[in-house]
């Protein structure tokens, strides 16, 4: 018996719908594998950017061991100042800059033991903020962010200032561990934080300046009779050989008369800031890394590392004693 005309309509329209069905489920199916194969891929340029970026503190980590073994100061025309600043290969390419972080002032030797400003730091840092032209209230501020008593100094804030705030928080009363933690402080913005970035540091521990590294307004620093215009002459005269002993330095005709106190300055460094920039495929991976150097023996060791960070920390290229 010929089945009915009605019934042969309905099995097509059966048969439309599991095959358009059937193309939805394979077209979502092909879809979804193929984004986690291009999630895959991505992740791998990710991993294996990364480790190219180890790779180049790596390098850094191997050019200041070397440099530990063959110099007995650090200056601008070290190897490490003057690395090659791109590394290419196949589908991709690293950028590496070090900074001397000695080359600068470390906030955290304003902090003492005891949990107090130290007052010859403090005068340090009043002559910087003098030469670059910065209101003493900010750092006023930035005293009271670290101190440990509640008592503003001069004109700046404690607690209750930042507890007034539409989201509060409290002074640290410590020693910084970051510094971005600047942009916490009443008063700091980044037009601050961008001129005084190249010229200050935050560091476990408190680090004496390295004049062979450090910019004419951080040396300024050194003795109150000392200006920006014979901090200038300083920075001329070492770009050749360096000083290669504070006496050298302290004898210099630019200081007659300046007494300068030898326990802040020194000719060597110990810490270094590498900048590593990872390009592999579409993947990009930046790394700052903090590299603390033994004086005694060279060996090198990691304090921090920062990947991808959103904080700006100045371009070594910004900084007069990247050496660039």
């Amino acid at each position: 018996m010929t089945p009915y005309p009605r019934q042969q309509g309905v099995a097509l329209i059966t048969v439309l719908l599991v095959t358009a069905v059937a193309t939805v489920i394979a077209s979502e199916v092909v879809s979804r594998l193929y984004f986690h194969i291009q999630r895959n891929q991505a992740q791998q340029a990710q991993a294996q950017a990364y480790q190219y970026a180890l790779g180049g503190e790596a390098l850094v980590r191997q050019l200041l061991h070397q440099d530990y073994q063959e110099n007995e100061f650090d200056q601008r025309t070290d190897r490490w100042a003057k690395l090659k600043p791109v590394y290419k290969f196949d589908q991709g390419q690293l950028t590496i800059q070090v900074v001397d972080l000695n080359s600068r002032l470390n906030i955290n030797n304003l902090l003492s033991q005891d949990g107090q400003i130290n007052d010859t730091s403090h005068e340090q840092f009043k002559r910087l903020f003098a030469t670059l032209n910065i209101d003493q209230q900010r750092l006023d501020a930035l005293l009271d962010w670290l101190d440990r008593d509640s008592l503003p100094k001069g004109l700046g804030s404690e607690d209750d200032e930042y507890l007034a705030l539409d989201k509060p928080y409290r002074t640290a009363n410590q020693a910084l561990s970051h510094l971005s933690e600047l942009t916490l402080l009443k008063g700091w913005d980044n037009q601050l934080l961008r001129l005084l970035a190249p010229h200050i540091t935050v560091l476990p521990t408190t680090s004496d300046i390295n004049i062979n590294t450090a910019s004419a307004e951080v040396l300024t620093t050194l003795a109150k009779e000392l200006d920006l215009q014979k901090a200038e002459a300083l920075v001329t005269s070492r770009e050749s050989n360096g000083f290669d002993s504070m006496d050298s330095f302290i004898s210099h005709g630019e200081l007659a008369g300046i007494k300068i106190n030898s326990q802040l300055a020194s000719v060597s460094s110990n810490y270094f800031l590498a900048y590593v920039e990872s390009r592999f495929a579409d993947s990009r991976i930046r790394l700052q890394s903090i590299l603390y150097r033994e004086p005694s023996t060279g060996e090198l060791s990691l304090v921090s590392r920062d990947r991808n960070s959103r904080f700006l920390w100045p371009r070594p290229t910004d900084n007069p004693a990247s050496g660039k």
